[in-house]
């Protein structure tokens, strides 16, 4: 009987914390929308842009986008020194295909990964 109330016991409290793992877990293994990915480069090249002059240094994309910093100088076309958040998503825009080729968790194509 005391095997019964405990099995009860444990599926009450996992069924009270179950909303909250769902809820933490969410875009981990799910895929990201295009809107959703737009965003999320928004908001990293806000992040990373120290400055706030609206572009990156590879210093500023070294510290914030190490994606970006690694393919620095395929993103930054104008070959200016810096990287805009157009370039970065037309990187993104023309490399979006070769996600698949990251691995496991993959899930950061964007130029902002």
């Amino acid at each position: 009987m005391k095997t019964i109330h405990r099995a009860a016991a444990m599926l009450a409290a996992f069924l009270a914390v179950a909303p909250a793992f769902a809820q933490q877990g969410q875009g981990q293994g799910q895929k990201m929308t295009p809107e959703q990915r737009q965003q999320r480069m928004v908001e990293r090249f806000n992040a990373a842009d120290t400055n706030h002059d609206g572009k990156l240094s590879l210093e500023e994309a070294k510290a914030g986008l190490p994606m970006v910093a690694r393919n620095f100088d395929q993103i930054d076309t104008a070959h200016t020194g810096s990287v805009t958040l157009e370039q970065m998503r037309e990187y993104a825009k023309t490399h979006h295909g070769q996600r698949g080729n990251r691995g496991a968790g993959g899930n950061g194509a964007e130029a902002g990964q």
